[in-house]
C-alpha cells in the first residue's frame, strides 16, 4: 500500500449508500492501491464478508476495480467468488466491493507443506478440476472474460467446501478480437504469458497461466518468467524451462507433453481452448476417480491453522487404488462350496464319518471365506 494510505482499523464501520453497515474485522491483505478486510454485518456479527477497496484511484485503477465488480455481480459459478454490491465514498475517496468470504488456504500455501512442495497427479488434478471449470464458464461469456492472474495463490481451497474457488478478477478483462488490451503494469513472474509484457491478451493467455500453475503443483518449480524465456530462447542454451517430467519422474510423459504445449511463448502454438488443454492434460493418463470434495483446508479460523498437513495426507490416501473385488470372481468358490457339501452329504450316507465331517468342514471354511469376501 502506498505511502500515506491509511489502512482501516479494527472496529471502523463502512456504511454503503443504502444505510448498512459493515463492522471492520481484520485485514485480510493489502496491495498497491488499497486492501481486502474481513468485515461483519452491523447486527449480525456471525455474518461476515469480504470488504476489497482501492484508495484514491485513479481513472485506470477505478475503471479497471469498477469492471472487476460488473464483471463478477453478472457471473452465477460455484467456482467463482460472489459480488453483492460496489459502492463508493467520496470524503473517504474509497470505492469498495463486498463479496462472498472465502475461508481456506491458498494453493501457493498448501502446496509450500507438500513433500518436496509438489502434488501428487491426481490430487493436483482433483483440486484444479474445478477451476477448469470456472475458466470455460469465463471464455464462453459474450464477450469472453479473460481472467489474466491465474496462479496458485489466488485458488482458494474453502474449510469444509467441496471445490476449489478461482479469486482476485481485479486484472480480468473482456476479450475483443477487433481491439488491443492494455499492458498490465502488475504480473505474476512465471505465470504471466509473452503478452502480457506487451498488449493483445486472448483466452490463450489463461491457458499459459493454467499451465504454469499446473507445472508448479506437479514438479514444485514456478516456471521461468516469460522474458526470460523468450530472451535465453534465442541463445545456444535455448529455453530454460524443463519438461515437468525432467523435475518430477512421477509426471507421465503426455501430461508433460501437454504443459509444454500450454507453456508455449506463441500465443498460436498453445491449445485453442481450455477444454483442448484439460482434455490433453487428462486423457492419456490412467483413469483415476476425482473426488469432488477437496478438504485440504482446516476447519479452524486462518489464525490457527496447524492441521492442513494431515488434511492433505489424508486426501491423498483417497487416491490410494482399493481392492475391488467383482462378483464373478466369487463363483467357483462358491461351486466349489457346493460341491464339498454334496460329497460331504454322499460320504455321510455311506458311513463314512470321518471323511464326511473333514469334507463338511472345509466347506464351513469356504463358507466363511465367502461371506468376507461379499463384505468388503
Amino acid at each position: 500500500m502506498q505511502q500515506g494510505q491509511i489502512k482501516l482499523p479494527r472496529g471502523v464501520t463502512v456504511r454503503d449508500p443504502l444505510g448498512n453497515r459493515y463492522v471492520i474485522e481484520r485485514l485480510l491483505g493489502e496491495g498497491r492501491s488499497g486492501a481486502v478486510y474481513l468485515v461483519s454485518e452491523g447486527r449480525a456479527k456471525d455474518k461476515v464478508f469480504a470488504l476489497k477497496e482501492v484508495i484514491c484511484p485513479n481513472k485506470q485503477d477505478r475503471e479497471r476495480f469498477v469492471f472487476e465488480g460488473e464483471v463478477l455481480k453478472r457471473l452465477d459459478h460455484h467456482s467463482l467468488p460472489r459480488v453483492h454490491s460496489m459502492f463508493e465514498q467520496d470524503q473517504l475517496k474509497r470505492v469498495y466491493i463486498l463479496m462472498d468470504y472465502i475461508q481456506g488456504r491458498d494453493l501457493e500455501a498448501l502446496r509450500q507443506e507438500q513433500p518436496d512442495q509438489r502434488f501428487a497427479l491426481p490430487l493436483a488434478l482433483a483440486l484444479l478440476d474445478p477451476v477448469v471449470d470456472a475458466l470455460i464458464y469465463l471464455h464462453r461469456q459474450d464477450p469472453p472474460i479473460v481472467h489474466r492472474d491465474i496462479k496458485p495463490a489466488n485458488i482458494i481451497v474453502p474449510t469444509g467446501a467441496a471445490e476449489a474457488v478461482l479469486v482476485d478478477f481485479g486484472s480480468a478483462k473482456e476479450y475483443n478480437p477487433d481491439a488491443k488490451t492494455v499492458a498490465l503494469r502488475h504480473r505474476a513472474p512465471g505465470y504471466a504469458a509473452p503478452e502480457q509484457y506487451s498488449s493483445g491478451t486472448t483466452p490463450r493467455t489463461d491457458i499459459y497461466a493454467l499451465g504454469a500453475t499446473c507445472y508448479t503443483l506437479l514438479t514444485g518449480t514456478i516456471p521461468p518468467d516469460a522474458i526470460t524465456r523468450a530472451t535465453r530462447s534465442w541463445s545456444p542454451a535455448g529455453d530454460p524451462l524443463k519438461p515437468a517430467d525432467q523435475l518430477a519422474p512421477a509426471v507421465p510423459p503426455a501430461v508433460a507433453q501437454a504443459l509444454g504445449r500450454a507453456l508455449a511463448l506463441r500465443s498460436e502454438e498453445r491449445f485453442e481452448t481450455v477444454e483442448a488443454f484439460w482434455h490433453a492434460l487428462t486423457a492419456r493418463i490412467p483413469q483415476v476417480q476425482l473426488p469432488r470434495t477437496t478438504s485440504l483446508a482446516p476447519s479452524r479460523p486462518l489464525a490457527e491453522q496447524d492441521a492442513a498437513p494431515r488434511a492433505t495426507a489424508s486426501l491423498q490416501k483417497q487416491h490410494q487404488a482399493r481392492p475391488v473385488f467383482q462378483r464373478e470372481a466369487l463363483l467357483p468358490i462358491l461351486a466349489s462350496l457346493l460341491i464339498i457339501i454334496a460329497l460331504g452329504v454322499v460320504f455321510l450316507s455311506h458311513g463314512w464319518r470321518l471323511t464326511a465331517l473333514l469334507l463338511l468342514g472345509l466347506g464351513g471354511l469356504l463358507l466363511v471365506l465367502l461371506l468376507w469376501l461379499l463384505r468388503r
